[in-house]
C-alpha cells in the first residue's frame, strides 16, 4: 500500500487567510462571519457577485492549496459539508414563502445543494475529474479525507484535492435553537462560525511536505466515557504507543476531563482551537491545517496551548474531534 503526504493547504476561517500569526484573541461575538479575502484576481467581480460566502471562500483555499501542491488539476476534488451552502438555501426558501410559491427563478436553488462549492472548484479548474461531496454532521470533512486517503493509498489516484466547508446562516441559527442543538441565547457559551480548509493529498513526498497522513477513524456514536480506549485502540492499530505521541490537537469539548485521569496522556501537549476560530460542521478541517503547520514549523502559537506543555519535538500529532457524544474521529499525522 502507499503512503499519502499533505503538500498544499489553504484556509480561510473567522481569524485566519493563508497564515496564523500571533495576533488574535478568543472571539467574543456568538455567531462570526469568515474574514473573506480578495478575489478578483481568481473570480471576476461578476461572478463573484453572484457568489455565496462559502462558494468564494472554497474556491481561494482550493486553489492556495493546489498551488502550493503546484498542481492545477487534481485527480480528485471531495468536500465535506455539514449544512451546504445555507446562504442560497435561506434565499429560495424565503423567495418560496414572499412569492406565495409561484414565480420562482431557479438560480439560488441550483446554488444551494451541497456539492455547490465541489463544483465550482472544477469548473474553476476546468477539471472533469472524480468529484464527490460527503454530508456526515460532524464528520462530513474526516469522511471526504479518508476517501482521498484510500484512494491514494490503493495506488488509484496519483493526488486528491480535499477540503471542508461550512456557512452560517441568520435563519438557520434560529431553527437550530429550536431544535435544541443550541439551547440558549448564549449557545451554551460556544461562539458559531464558518470556514474553508482545503488540502491537496499526494502519493509523492517533495521539499515542500506539511505531514504523512498516517490513518483516520470515523465513529458516528460513541458513548464519551471511552474515548481513551477508542484513542488508544487506534493509536495501537498503526503500531504506535501512546508515548509516540507527541501532541494531541484538541475538538472535543471535554476530552481534557475525560483525560485527565490517566498519568501518561497529561504529559502530552494539548492545543485547542474552537475559541479562536468557532464551531460548525466540518471546524475539525482546521485541526488538520494545526496538525500540519506543527510539524512543519515545530511550533503553534501560544494561545492555541490548552495544557502549557510543550515536546522537544513534534513527530507524530493526533486529530481527537466529537461533538456531543457523537461524530468521533480521529486522525494521525507524522513528521517527514
Amino acid at each position: 500500500m502507499g503512503k499519502v503526504f499533505i503538500n498544499g493547504l489553504g484556509f480561510v476561517n473567522a481569524q485566519f487567510i493563508d497564515e496564523i500569526n500571533e495576533d488574535f484573541s478568543e472571539l467574543t461575538a456568538y455567531i462570526t462571519n469568515a474574514k473573506l479575502p480578495i478575489l478578483k484576481e481568481i473570480i471576476s467581480p461578476a461572478m463573484s457577485r453572484r457568489m455565496a460566502s462559502g462558494v468564494k471562500m472554497g474556491i481561494y483555499a482550493a486553489k492556495k492549496a493546489l498551488d502550493e501542491a503546484d498542481i492545477n488539476n487534481p485527480e480528485a476534488i471531495i468536500t465535506g459539508t455539514a449544512l451546504g451552502c445555507l446562504v442560497d438555501s435561506e434565499k429560495f426558501l424565503t423567495n418560496i414563502i414572499q412569492n406565495n410559491e409561484e414565480f420562482l427563478t431557479p438560480t439560488a436553488f441550483i446554488q444551494s445543494t451541497h456539492n455547490t462549492v465541489g463544483s465550482q472548484i472544477a469548473l474553476h479548474h476546468n477539471c472533469n475529474a472524480y468529484n464527490f461531496t460527503y454530508t456526515n454532521g460532524f464528520n462530513s470533512f474526516e469522511n471526504a479525507l479518508l476517501d482521498g486517503y484510500l484512494q491514494i493509498e490503493a495506488n488509484e489516484i496519483e493526488n486528491a484535492l480535499v477540503g471542508g466547508i461550512d456557512e452560517i446562516g441568520d435563519r438557520t441559527y434560529q431553527l437550530q435553537q429550536l431544535i435544541g442543538e443550541i439551547s440558549s441565547d448564549k449557545n451554551d457559551e460556544k461562539k458559531y462560525s464558518e470556514g474553508a480548509h482545503f488540502f491537496t493529498l499526494s502519493k509523492d513526498k517533495t521539499e515542500n511536505s506539511y505531514a504523512e497522513l498516517i490513518d483516520v477513524f470515523i465513529q458516528n456514536e460513541y458513548q464519551s466515557t471511552d474515548l481513551f480506549s477508542e484513542i488508544l485502540k487506534f493509536i495501537e492499530l498503526n503500531n504506535f504507543n501512546l508515548s509516540d505521541i507527541y501532541a494531541i490537537i484538541d475538538g472535543e469539548d471535554n476530552l481534557v476531563d475525560q483525560l485527565k485521569s490517566n498519568d501518561l496522556i497529561n504529559t502530552i501537549p494539548v492545543f485547542y482551537y474552537k475559541d479562536f476560530i468557532g464551531e460548525y460542521g466540518t471546524s475539525s478541517s482546521f485541526a488538520m491545517t494545526l496538525g500540519c503547520l506543527l510539524l512543519k514549523n515545530k511550533t503553534l502559537p501560544k494561545q492555541f496551548n490548552l495544557n502549557d506543555l510543550e515536546s522537544i519535538e513534534y513527530r507524530n500529532v493526533l486529530l481527537v474531534n466529537g461533538h456531543k457524544g457523537k461524530d468521533l474521529s480521529l486522525v494521525l499525522l507524522q513528521s517527514v
